[in-house]
C-alpha cells in the first residue's frame, strides 16, 4: 500500500471512522486486475463534527483539501505533493451507507477494508455515470467470485436500489456466443442468479 493511502486510512481509523477502498483500486480484493491511477476512498461519517475531525487528521499528515467538505456532499478531493485522492462520503453517488453494508465490509491486505463483493457490484451498477468499464468490471467480478457471492444478499441489494432489470440486462451478455472456455463459467453465473430468484 502506498504511503499516501496509508495516511488517509490511518486518519480515519485513528478516530474510529470506517474507511474503505472503492473504485478500480479495490478490484484486486475481488480477484480482478485492472490498472488505474485513481485513488477512491470512502469514509462513513454521520456528523459534520466527525468529518471535521477527519479533515483535521489529514492536515496533521500534510494532506490537504481546497474544499470545505460538508456532510451533505458526495465527495471531496485531497492532495499531498504529487498525490491526489477522492474521499467519498457514500459508497456510490446513487445511495448512502446503511448499517448492513457497513457491517459487511471485509479486510483486504495491510489494514485495508473493502465493501462486500455484492455491495461493490452495486456501487458499479448504481453509478449515475455508469460506463462500459463499470460493466466490464461487474462481469469480471461475477466470473471471478461466482462461488463466493451471497446471491440472496445481491438480490436484496438489487431490489433495494431498484436495479434488478439493469443487472439482468448486463448478465444477458453471458448468453452471447462466446469463447467456449468461458461458456460454462458464464452459465454458472446466470444459473446461480436465477436460483437466488427462485428461493
Amino acid at each position: 500500500m502506498n504511503n499516501f493511502i496509508k495516511k488517509i486510512i490511518e486518519s480515519g481509523s485513528n478516530i474510529g471512522i470506517p474507511t474503505v477502498i472503492i473504485g478500480g483500486l479495490a478490484l484486486p480484493a475481488y480477484n480482478v486486475a485492472r490498472s488505474t491511477l485513481d485513488i477512491d476512498i470512502c469514509i462513513y461519517v454521520d456528523s459534520q463534527d466527525q468529518l471535521n475531525k477527519f479533515v483535521t487528521n489529514l492536515k496533521k499528515k500534510n494532506i490537504y483539501t481546497k474544499q470545505k467538505p460538508k456532510i451533505t456532499h458526495d465527495l471531496f478531493v485531497v492532495f499531498e505533493k504529487k498525490n491526489e485522492a477522492e474521499i467519498w462520503l457514500k459508497p456510490c453517488d446513487a445511495f448512502d451507507w446503511d448499517k448492513k453494508m457497513l457491517n459487511k465490509t471485509r479486510s483486504f491486505q495491510e489494514n485495508l477494508e473493502v465493501l462486500a463483493v455484492e455491495d461493490f457490484i452495486i456501487t458499479k451498477l448504481g453509478r449515475t455515470d455508469r460506463s462500459s468499464i463499470d460493466i466490464s468490471d461487474i462481469l469480471q467480478i461475477l466470473i471471478a467470485n461466482k462461488d463466493n457471492i451471497d446471491w440472496k444478499y445481491l438480490q436484496y441489494r438489487l431490489d433495494w436500489i431498484g436495479l434488478t432489470d439493469d443487472f439482468v440486462e448486463i448478465i444477458n451478455v453471458f448468453s452471447l456466443d462466446i469463447d467456449s472456455r468461458y461458456r460454462n463459467m458464464a452459465k454458472s453465473v446466470v444459473d446461480k442468479f436465477k436460483k437466488s430468484n427462485e428461493e
